[in-house]
């Protein structure tokens, strides 16, 4: 808000920079977050690093000519009624969905708005069983019902 107050939620995901352990995001966090913020119908952006929830880096990233964010991509903070640690464990009881070993190591959390249907996802991603391809469950963070993501 210091840097704009019309300043909204655009993104976050989580970096993957966590150092190696054997359960990196399984209980639903993790200590680095990239998020970006913008300003409705302009190209204005901000971004902001977290580390272990202190502010790493904030930098203005509006860029020369970008096109203007509209309206329907942000992200109205109070329609966030679930997080990741109990959406991790509604996919965890879904099944099919286990830790990255080698890249993307764990889980890994998204969230962002799907312009199509209006609904702000939260996406828990993770891998499926032999460690070959990345899988991904979509939750909508205002009622915690499952959406398949489009990804």
């Amino acid at each position: 808000m210091q840097w704009n107050k019309n300043a909204q939620l655009l993104d976050a995901v989580n970096i993957d920079l966590d150092k190696p352990r054997k359960s990196i995001g399984s209980n639903g966090k993790r200590k680095y977050w990239s998020i970006q913020f913008g300003v409705p119908e302009t190209n204005k952006t901000f971004l902001v690093i977290i580390h272990e929830g202190k502010i790493d880096l904030t930098k203005d990233t509006t860029g020369k000519g970008d096109s203007p964010y509209p309206k329907k991509e942000f992200i109205k903070l109070e329609d966030i009624k679930y997080d990741s640690p109990e959406l991790l464990k509604k996919a965890l009881k879904m099944g099919s969905i286990y830790p990255g070993k080698d890249w993307a190591k764990g889980f890994n959390f998204m969230i962002r708005k799907d312009t199509e249907t209006n609904i702000t996802l939260m996406l828990v991603i993770g891998w499926n069983s032999d460690q070959t391809k990345m899988k991904a469950a979509g939750f909508d963070v205002k009622t915690g019902e499952y959406i398949p993501p489009q990804i």
